[in-house]
């Protein structure tokens, strides 16, 4: 019985009778010599290390990467975050290319909210199908339709212009089209991060998305000015084309693959036979029965109409204000959105490396910023000044975004996550409308007044939520 133990604990050699504990725990014994080689033998067979073999390299990866970059440990996310990079690259290089040859045409703010509106409409009265596609077809094959025919739409306009049959109408036509791919294709883009990160780094997923997104805003308006300042409006076209294959490349790389089948995510067999319009309904009745869901999505929907229509004005504002030659104003104008750029990155790594913890008064506090961002800027006429405060239009507004989103996340139902970020980015097309409206008031009252006017609304919100709204300030 003495040996028995023994013989469990290291195979085929005896250990001798009286005390086989003691050696293994004070190798200074005479036999500790027999003892000590097999032991770590014995605590490998009985738990084996993850770190001890080729097999699973990832506690070492770990301790390479900081906490700020610990989603990029997932080679799909590193797939997804390259597709998405060069996505957001051509949709900001197109905002300060269509909208700068957008005013050449026209030297009108309403054209510009005009074509705004056209990409806008779309995504209010689509986006929701879109979310219904969103849970019940496989994400990935979404995305690669929706970026295939946007890098077609990008190309019409490069060929259109290299034509010289670009015309008002047609900027019209190429920005509904985009609407509406993007309405159909962004639900997928939002609903697929927590699957291919886990809800256990999903914070840390999105802001780092956020931060590339920042990062191309950084680079990729400056890059399309100068291309249109030194080469013309048909290669900032070629341009956006040539970075949507890109992110069609990079996407057809991530081999991720949800759990459940095609139509069975988060559904019952029986719910994939409903109709488009009945599961649109059941998602609205969602939002409108979870507090939570329908607290976050009504003050982003209400940050999104006051903050964002400045960036969409921009490169008019600079042509206006701040220069009187459109290649100057082209360079000005992506200047401005790079640095707004900088605060936004800022932002993002800052939500990325801390803790999930008071999201809700982040939230709160990013409107703030945002709304005092949008509030000083049109007050002066120094292009350096401005400058500044962009950057912190770009830091305040990265927080609105990055913690709605992992808000929504964080609370909603799987059966309703499609649905659910298909309402959350109809916020782009109230962006999209309040452009229109701010582009409208400002041939009356100047594009000045219009912008101080919105940091003013958005100000009184951020102030009104913050003191009646404490479903949102307890959120974490």
């Amino acid at each position: 019985m003495t040996q028995s133990n023994p013989r469990e604990r290291v195979g085929a050699i005896v250990l001798p009778a009286p005390a086989p504990l003691p050696p293994l725990v004070d190798d200074t014994l005479p036999g500790s010599t027999t003892v000590a080689a097999p032991a770590p033998a014995v605590d490998a067979s009985l738990e084996p290390s993850p770190a001890s073999g080729p097999e699973a390299p990832e506690p070492p990866r770990g301790r390479r990467l900081p906490r700020t970059l610990e989603s990029f440990h997932d080679r799909e996310f590193r797939w997804f975050y390259i597709s998405m990079l060069g996505h957001m690259a051509s949709m900001n290089m197109q905002l300060i290319v269509r909208a700068l040859l957008a005013y050449e045409l026209t030297g009108s703010y309403a054209a510009l909210g005009l074509i705004g509106l056209a990409g806008a409409l779309p995504m209010l009265f689509l986006a929701v199908f879109g979310g219904v596609i969103a849970d019940r077809l496989p994400k990935k094959t979404v995305m690669q339709w929706g970026q295939f025919a946007s890098l077609i739409n990008a190309a019409v306009m490069a060929a259109l212009t290299f034509a010289g049959l670009m015309t008002i109408e047609w900027l019209l036509i190429t920005a509904a089209a985009q609407g509406i791919v993007m309405a159909l294709m962004m639900p997928s883009r939002q609903a697929m991060l927590p699957d291919v990160v886990g809800m256990d780094r999903l914070m840390n997923a999105v802001s780092l998305n956020m931060a590339g997104m920042q990062t191309m805003r950084l680079f990729a308006p400056a890059l399309g000015g100068f291309i249109v300042g030194w080469f013309g409006f048909g290669w900032g076209f070629t341009a956006m084309s040539l970075l949507y294959v890109v992110a069609l490349v990079a996407m057809s790389q991530v081999t991720w693959k949800p759990a459940s089948a095609p139509g069975e995510v988060g559904q019952s067999a029986a719910s994939v036979g409903r109709s488009a319009v009945v599961d649109i309904g059941l998602g609205l009745k969602y939002i409108w029965r979870e507090q939570r869901m329908f607290v976050i999505l009504s003050i982003t929907f209400l940050t999104s109409a006051f903050g964002m229509p400045l960036q969409f004005l921009l490169p008019a504002y600079v042509a206006d204000i701040f220069t009187d030659n459109s290649g100057d104003a082209a360079r000005m104008a992506g200047l401005l959105l790079s640095v707004s750029a900088v605060g936004a990155l800022v932002g993002a790594l800052f939500l990325a490396t801390i803790p999930d913890q008071r999201r809700g008064k982040l939230f709160l506090l990013g409107a703030a910023i945002l709304g005092t961002g949008v509030l000083l800027f049109p007050m002066t006429d120094n292009y350096k000044l401005a400058a500044v405060f962009i950057t912190i239009v770009g830091l305040g507004s990265t927080f609105r975004m990055a913690l709605s989103q992992g808000l929504l996340h964080s609370y909603v139902e799987d059966a309703y996550r499609g649905r659910v970020m298909s309402v959350f980015m109809t916020q782009m097309a109230m962006m999209q409308g309040a452009t229109f409206l701010v582009g409208v008031a400002a041939e009356f009252v100047g594009i000045r007044v219009a912008i101080a006017s919105l940091g003013v609304m958005l100000l009184a919100t951020t102030a009104l939520a913050t003191a009646f709204v404490p479903t949102l300030r307890r959120m974490d």
